[in-house]
């Protein structure tokens, strides 16, 4: 979780400001007309207002998927996604997801088609008020496209099955760029602490799985360890070393892991490094990475199930290095790698850096 706290500390130590005097706030909960065709460039410039393609930061307009993205660092951070979904009736479901943190007093939160919320993350000791501090605000629109009368129409509804109060809460929308599932982000606290779910596309909504994973961070066990654009996809980056770089996990399939984000950490340099050439994430096999216990000697206790009052299955007296099967929640099952006994370990319990004892 190192790399999370970095990034956001670096977020807050940005020093522009961003405008108010964005066109989107101008548009809450108004039909907006569609110029041109149907496509996400046409969606972004009517939902926003204006085309984004003179950022500091160049958008991504993906034309075959139906997605845009943008993040911008300030004095905190903007960031925008876009999607456009083709429904089993012929229509086209459009979301924007947003979220924005910035200094100043917090926005009160609406709830309508489009929620966003506010809360204070940091308060500097020279301001007069907590409220003052740095504040982040993060919602989303719906729309359906009228293709006779080219519109985007806000929903009065939310489309999502099952997803309870999803404007007022702190959920950040982060929207695929590849498959139909949203990815939805929950900020657990005002430090930060994230959990994951999922919105799974039904043909027409979304259905809300309340997963609440927690990100894994494991180090790499080996040499040259590729990352890859899919499960045995294409290798965009090789490391260099072993023991030298953490990989924070969102996901394990078939023994393959995704990244979260587009970048690892490097432990010893503590310096990140970015990863590029993918549209649908990074992945790393679990064979190549690995934690060790996080109680000071790296020994590790393994229980049968994801329940602190489950029974131990494996317990060593040393340093022991295991291997990532799944993520449930706040708990992993993994492999002693020599032992090959398994298990599962609160993820707090591990230490995903070999040069600490993450005491």
């Amino acid at each position: 979780m190192k790399k999370a706290f970095i990034i956001a500390l670096a977020l807050i130590m940005q020093l522009s400001a961003f405008a108010d005097g964005n066109p989107m706030w101008n548009n809450y909960g108004k039909t907006v007309q569609v110029k041109g065709g149907a496509g996400i460039e046409q969606f972004v410039e009517a939902i926003l207002g204006y085309k984004p393609d003179d950022w500091s930061r160049d958008p991504v307009y993906d034309k075959r998927n139906g997605f845009f993205h943008y993040y911008e660092e300030g004095s905190g951070h903007i960031e925008y996604y876009v999607s456009y979904w083709n429904r089993n009736d012929g229509k086209k479901l459009v979301i924007m997801s947003y979220d924005e943190a910035d200094f100043g007093k917090p926005i009160t939160p609406q709830s309508s088609p489009w929620g966003y919320y506010s809360t204070t993350m940091v308060a500097d000791n020279d301001m007069e008020s907590e409220a003052e501090g740095v504040n982040t605000d993060t919602g989303f629109r719906a729309y359906l496209y009228d293709e006779a009368k080219k519109q985007l129409t806000p929903l009065t509804t939310p489309p999502f099955n099952g997803f309870d109060n999803p404007v007022n809460n702190h959920y950040l929308l982060m929207l695929p760029q590849q498959g139909k599932d949203i990815r939805v982000r929950e900020q657990k606290d005002e430090a930060g602490f994230f959990v994951y779910h999922t919105l799974k596309w039904n043909g027409m909504t979304f259905d809300f799985i309340r997963e609440g994973n927690v990100v894994a961070s494991f180090f790499g066990t080996e040499a040259n360890i590729n990352i890859r654009t899919a499960p045995n996809g294409r290798i965009v980056y090789t490391t260099p070393n072993t023991g030298e770089y953490s990989f924070d996990i969102v996901k394990i399939e078939n023994g393959w892991c995704l990244i979260d984000g587009t970048s690892i950490y490097e432990n010893e340099e503590s310096t990140m490094i970015e990863l590029n050439g993918s549209n649908s994430g990074y992945w790393v096999h679990s064979s190549c990475i690995g934690a060790k216990g996080g109680n000071g000697d790296g020994a590790v206790t393994l229980l049968a199930s994801p329940d602190d009052n489950a029974k131990v299955v494996y317990k060593s007296n040393d340093y022991t290095i295991i291997e990532p099967i799944e993520i449930r929640g706040e708990w992993v099952k993994v492999r002693a790698r020599v032992s090959k006994k398994v298990g599962w370990i609160r993820i707090y319990d591990m230490c995903s850096n070999p040069l600490t004892n993450c005491c």
